[in-house]
C-alpha cells in the first residue's frame, strides 16, 4: 500500500470516529484504535489532530467537487445549476457522513484561526464556482438581469448549508424529495421573465 493510500486509510478511520463519537473525542489514540494500530502509526502520517482533521475535510471537499463535475456533465442552463446544488446535498443516507464531518469540523475550527482560514478557503472556492455559473446564466438571459450574482451565490450556499445541516440534525424532516423541492423553488425565483412564463 502506498504512502498516500495509507494516509487515506487513516483519514477514513478518523471519519468513522468523528461520526460515531464527535470530533472532540476523535483523539489520535482513538483513531489508532479504530485503525487497529498504534498511535505512532497515525502520527507517522499526520503530525497532529489538526493536520489529520484538515486532510479529512479536504477529502469531503474533493468528493463534493467531483460529484458536482459528474452531475453537471452534458447539462446546460438552469438544469446544470440545479444539479450542481443537488449534488452537494445528502440526498442519500450514504452521503450524510460527509456532512457530519463538515459540521463537526466547523464546530472544532471555532477559536482556531488557522482552521477557520482553511474553512473559508473552501467556501470561497464554492462561492466562486456558483457565482460564475450564475453570471453565465445571466449573460444567457436565463435569470434576471437585476440579480446580484455574488449575493445570490451566498443565498444558494446558505440554502444548501441549511438543508445539509438540517439533515444531520433531523433527517426525517428533510427527505430527498423535499430537498429537491426546496432547491427547485429557490431557483424559480431567479428566472428571467421569459423563462418564468415558459415554466408556467
Amino acid at each position: 500500500m502506498s504512502y498516500d493510500d495509507r494516509r487515506t486509510e487513516v483519514a477514513e478511520a478518523a471519519w468513522r470516529v468523528i461520526i460515531r463519537e464527535g470530533l472532540d473525542r476523535a483523539s489520535m489514540r482513538a483513531i489508532a484504535q479504530e485503525l487497529g494500530s498504534s498511535t505512532g502509526v497515525v502520527t507517522h502520517y499526520f503530525r497532529n489532530k489538526d493536520e489529520l482533521t484538515l486532510f479529512a475535510l479536504e477529502r469531503v471537499f474533493q468528493e463534493v467537487f467531483a460529484d458536482m463535475q459528474t452531475c453537471t456533465q452534458d447539462r446546460k442552463g438552469l438544469e446544470r445549476l440545479e444539479q450542481m446544488l443537488l449534488s452537494a446535498l445528502p440526498l442519500e443516507a450514504s452521503s450524510i457522513a460527509g456532512w457530519q464531518v463538515w459540521v463537526a469540523f466547523l464546530g472544532y475550527a471555532i477559536g482556531r484561526e488557522p482552521l477557520m482560514q482553511e474553512h473559508r478557503k473552501r467556501y470561497d472556492s464554492v462561492r466562486q464556482t456558483i457565482r460564475q455559473e450564475l453570471a453565465d446564466l445571466q449573460t444567457a438571459g436565463l435569470i434576471r438581469e437585476d440579480l446580484d450574482v455574488t449575493l445570490e451565490a451566498n443565498a444558494l450556499i446558505a440554502l444548501v448549508d441549511g438543508i445539509g445541516t438540517g439533515v444531520v440534525i433531523h433527517p426525517e424532516q428533510f427527505p430527498a424529495d423535499q430537498q429537491r423541492y426546496l432547491v427547485h423553488r429557490h431557483i424559480a425565483t431567479l428566472l428571467a421573465a421569459s423563462q418564468s412564463s415558459i415554466n408556467h
